[in-house]
């Protein structure tokens, strides 16, 4: 084989392997703009109330992977925590949080806000969303959920997203009865996960057994995000709960009786991208028709349904957005971030603090 025959076949190596992987060097995500350092630290929690089908074994329980993020105390020791230190698709992505570090003594009472994630999506997908509020003194939590997420376990076991609860094609163009009808099933059982992960975290704030969260969590007064199916366990989770105070959903909605009934009586705030909505308006008008508060209803020009995750961010070329992906998230982090400012912080209007954003079609139905 001659030299140039080779070189010519190293080059076809290397991009084939780009695409094949869509990262090769290194990325940084977007670095957070609250003044507080972020501490992170990740969860097994087995509810043994619950069982599931993990191996051939018959009777084990559920088990989800709650991570958290929160305003830390960093000092000279402190170590910065891996994006995902399981995953091998991420192992060149870094983030901005610090591993296990103290919580930030300067706050007494930080409000919990869940991010529930979309079906088939991993906690970590949202570090860049979740850094941001715990820069600005929130403390969040992301819950993996078998069955529904992609879960993968410290020991290695790994659960994949159930083929029973991905809708068929041309499921989600409606008729929306069969949609509401389908999800069902993986609302219930996100929703009992969500139960279970703040009944822990509730431990935790009691009496966490490493004093690092004892009595810092304000969890009467707390926050939901979901994506996707997740937007749409959120939505039932809030319902269901006094103690949550803002819902915001990106292209996900409460349950049908939840909506057409009126049962969330909180500000809602609903994201949806301009290419969705020609046929999902009909969806998010049952929600806004019926309110019993007010309705936030966000367009998002250019946007994909997984601009709000940092996947386009980690892999560009995997992804066929209008907008650029760095730029999505941006918009994204700011938007959650202004909301739940709104509501927990009293700060600028939730309205005002958008209106100039040209990538936004804002509506506020009262």
């Amino acid at each position: 084989m001659n030299r140039k025959m080779k070189n010519t076949l190293i080059i076809i190596f290397i991009t084939f392997s780009t695409i094949l992987f869509g990262q090769v060097d290194s990325i940084q995500l977007l670095q957070p703009t609250g003044i507080y350092p972020v501490g992170t630290i990740i969860y097994e929690w087995t509810d043994n109330s619950r069982e599931i089908q993990l191996t051939s074994h018959i009777g084990d329980k559920r088990t989800i992977i709650v991570q958290l993020w929160y305003p830390a105390r960093i000092d000279s020791s402190s170590i910065k925590a891996p994006y995902s230190s399981l995953s091998k698709e991420y192992q060149n992505v870094s983030a901005n949080s610090y591993l296990r570090p103290s919580f930030n003594e300067e706050i007494e009472n930080s409000n919990l806000i869940i991010l529930t994630p979309g079906r088939g999506t991993e906690r970590f997908l949202y570090t860049t969303i979740a850094e941001e509020l715990a820069s600005h003194g929130f403390t969040v939590a992301s819950v993996d959920m078998p069955q529904i997420g992609y879960v993968l376990y410290q020991d290695g076991m790994i659960i994949k997203p159930s083929p029973e609860f991905k809708p068929p094609s041309g499921m989600m163009s409606g008729p929306y009865e069969l949609v509401d009808k389908f999800f069902e099933e993986p609302t219930e059982l996100g929703t009992k996960d969500l139960d279970f992960a703040y009944k822990r975290i509730t431990e935790l704030n009691t009496s966490d057994p490493n004093n690092r969260f004892t009595q810092t969590i304000n969890l009467q007064s707390i926050g939901i995000f979901g994506h996707s199916l997740g937007g749409r366990i959120a939505g039932k989770y809030a319902a269901e709960n006094t103690n949550v105070k803002a819902y915001i959903s990106m292209e996900g909605i409460p349950p049908r009786g939840i909506r057409y009934e009126g049962k969330i009586s909180i500000p809602i705030a609903m994201l949806c991208s301009n290419g969705t909505w020609p046929y999902a308006k009909e969806n998010y008008f049952s929600l806004i028709n019926n309110r019993n508060s007010t309705v936030f209803m966000i367009e998002l020009l250019d946007f994909g349904h997984n601009s709000v995750t940092d996947n386009p961010y980690i892999y560009p070329a995997s992804f066929n957005y209008k907008i650029e992906p760095e730029l999505g998230l941006k918009i994204s982090r700011e938007i959650i971030l202004k909301y739940f400012d709104s509501v927990f912080e009293k700060k600028e209007s939730f309205y005002r603090s958008l209106k100039n954003n040209n990538q936004i079609k804002f509506k506020e139905y009262r």
